[in-house]
């Protein structure tokens, strides 16, 4: 029965070198197995030294011990054989299991260095995405900011815009102003100035007067003595007749051209003659005064004619130095009267004075 088992074993062994088991033995279970056929060979060949020492044993009982004992012997180099197959095999896949394990552990490395490569790339990318935030919230809060000042701006713009249109109106009317105050050949200036007429405002007084018998009486008197006045006038002169001088033109003999002559002084200036009329005095409309003017040196007006004013003037025959009867009144006496009276006047443009020095 163990020789049987035995050479199952053995033809099982010899299979594993052309055969696939479906489940290999392990290298114990055979070295478990081989010293079993160890020990089957070491009784066999006990049996058969008791076998040729007995002389009673037949030859063939001898034969079948040696048989059973070279096949034992056989089996056993077989399974010597296998087990150390497995044995070669066992370091293979061990230095394959090694190998393996060293190369998975570099993927591994190479792994982990991968990601700790990937993780420090996250990290920038992390600190570049916040970096790019903050620069995305400053860009907007400076968008906002200059958003807000260009609104500003803007209005400011409207408003200066707005401002200069009425500015530019008003220098506009400024310009029309001044071009009308300071043209040489206004149709009508406002002139004012100084005149000089031929007979001066009474101004009646009473004076008392002590006669050779002691009598005191009171005799009328003017206060303002003389026969001329200065008197502040101011009026328009409109211009009848433009005595400004022309500017000439001269021909040479080959060439047509055009120039002024070389100017003398007063070439620069505009004259005219026209008619002035103004007022005079406190009473502007109780002094009036009328007749030709001659404007000179652009801004001067030089002006004779009439001044027809009203005047207290004494009544009932009276004269200066006459005596006021008692129970008589001074204004009883003296009434209002239009007397025309000869002037000459100096007069300035003082709109064009004005002007000058803008």
């Amino acid at each position: 029965m163990l020789f049987l088992t035995a050479l199952a074993m053995t033809g099982r062994a010899q299979e594993t070198d052309t055969l696939v088991a479906p489940a290999e033995p392990s290298i114990d279970s055979i070295a478990l197995l081989r010293a079993e056929y160890q020990q089957q060979f070491d009784s066999l060949t006990v049996i058969l030294h008791q076998c040729l020492a007995d002389k009673d044993a037949s030859e063939e009982k001898v034969a079948s011990q040696s048989r059973e004992i070279n096949e034992l012997e056989g089996r056993i180099k077989l399974l010597q054989e296998a087990i150390e197959k497995m044995e070669q095999k066992e370091r293979f896949t061990l230095e394959k299991e090694d190998l393996y394990k060293e190369a998975k552990d570099k993927e591994i490395q190479y792994l982990k260095n991968s990601l700790k490569e990937k993780e420090e790339s996250l990290r920038h990318e992390k600190e570049g995405s916040i970096k790019l935030s903050h620069e995305r919230e400053r860009y907007l809060h400076r968008s906002d900011s200059l958003q807000h000042r260009l609104i500003e701006a803007e209005k400011q713009i409207i408003q200066t815009n707005e401002a200069l249109k009425y500015t530019q109106q008003r220098a506009k009317e400024a310009e029309t102003k001044v071009n009308a105050a300071t043209a040489r050949k206004k149709k009508v200036v406002a002139i004012q100035g100084i005149a000089l007429k031929g007979f001066r405002t009474p101004n009646w007084s009473l004076a008392p007067d002590k006669l050779e018998d002691g009598k005191v009486v009171y005799r009328i008197i003017n206060k303002n003595g003389g026969s001329v006045e200065f008197d502040y006038t101011a009026g328009a002169s409109v211009m009848l007749w433009d005595l400004t001088r022309k500017e000439k033109k001269q021909e040479t003999d080959s060439v047509n051209t055009h120039f002024l002559e070389i100017k003398k002084f007063d070439q620069d200036f505009s004259y005219s003659l026209g008619l002035y009329v103004g007022f005079g005095g406190a009473n502007l409309f109780k002094n009036f005064y009328v007749g030709p003017t001659f404007k000179f040196l652009d801004f001067f007006h030089l002006s004779a004619g009439v001044n027809i004013c009203e005047y207290e003037m004494l009544t009932n025959g009276l004269q200066e130095g006459d005596i006021l009867e008692p129970g008589f009144s001074l204004t009883d006496q003296i009434s209002k009267v239009w007397k025309p009276k000869p002037f000459v006047s100096l007069s300035f443009d003082l709109d064009f004075i004005s002007y000058i020095k803008k």
